[in-house]
């Protein structure tokens, strides 16, 4: 749609007045756009449900919410110059009124909230804040609270790094285990591997931890993560 808005009303400048056709057009689009935006507002509804249980793609609707901002804002530009091109013609009051119904759109769609952020991504955030206790504590929710299946091998590995970042080797340990275990078909298993092998590493079971990371090197050869534990498995872990 946001390819089509501004090659309508691009239209009508080059023809320097607005046919009845040209303002069907720019109605059409109005008329389309309402529509979205109540679709829009229905999903952010239901999107606050869903959130209170941990579900949702929180990185879709946001886009979703974004996309609907930049269209409102593209069609009241194209009404701009629609507007500017139609002075002095019969059809100044069908596109004020025209005009106005883009503005009261504008006003709907900035009054929608953006979603709120889930506890995988508050947690995934304070994580790399170095908040490394509270991270675990909402990653630890979100898993409690019903996960996107999508996203549930994530959080664990996560809570395994928080605690590995605490220097928590043994409970890391544990953590990165169920992602294996649990998970065992999802694409976090090889990096799970590996710093179960280095976690090993860490409490002194460097034979425990270079069987860990052999497994993730046969299972997974073509991974980054089977490459650095070639390394760790020839040289040691990297000094930090």
């Amino acid at each position: 749609m946001r390819r089509l808005v501004p090659f309508v009303f691009g239209m009508l400048f080059l023809a320097g007045c607005a046919t009845q056709q040209d303002l069907n057009a720019v109605k059409w689009e109005v008329d389309a756009l309402k529509t979205r935006v109540a679709k829009a507002e229905d999903r952010l509804k239901e999107k606050e449900r869903l959130t209170e249980q941990g579900l949702g793609n929180q990185a879709q609707l946001l886009a979703q919410y974004h996309e609907l901002k930049e269209q409102v804002a593209s069609l009241q530009g194209g009404m701009e110059e629609t507007k500017a091109s139609t002075k002095g013609t019969v059809k100044e009051d069908r596109l004020a009124a025209l005009e106005r119904e883009v503005m009261d759109l504008k006003a709907l769609v900035e009054t929608q909230k953006e979603p709120p952020k889930s506890l995988y991504e508050t947690g995934l955030e304070k994580y790399r804040a170095g908040r490394y206790a509270e991270a675990m504590a909402d990653l630890k929710s979100y898993l409690d609270a019903g996960p996107d299946p999508a996203l549930a091998d994530d959080a664990q590995f996560w809570i395994g790094e928080s605690l590995y970042s605490m220097e928590k080797y043994e409970d890391a340990l544990l953590q990165y285990d169920m992602v294996v275990k649990r998970y065992s078909k999802g694409d976090k298993v090889p990096d799970a591997l590996l710093k179960e092998g280095m976690a090993f590493h860490k409490t002194g079971d460097s034979q425990t931890g270079n069987l860990v990371l052999q497994r993730l090197i046969q299972g997974y050869p073509a991974t980054e993560a089977a490459a650095k534990a070639k390394k760790i498995v020839k040289d040691g872990l990297p000094r930090e």
